[in-house]
């Protein structure tokens, strides 16, 4: 991860409120993450869709339906 303090509530919240889902709360925090190590670029684009892409292929795994 990245050596940024983020809020601890915030990553409670997410915890809380991701339903159990370990990847959506992985996901979003590490979404955070990226965000607070690169306020203000333009690197969004390509590191949202590796992010999704990485976190939907373990969702998948993790589907058991």
């Amino acid at each position: 991860m990245s050596s940024v303090k983020i809020n601890e509530r915030i990553l409670e919240g997410i915890t809380k409120n991701s339903g159990g889902d370990e990847v959506i709360k992985d996901f979003l925090i590490n979404l955070i993450y990226e965000e607070a190590d690169h306020p203000g670029q333009w690197w969004w684009k390509d590191t949202y869709k590796k992010l999704i892409d990485r976190f939907s292929a373990d969702w998948e795994v993790g589907d058991e339906n």
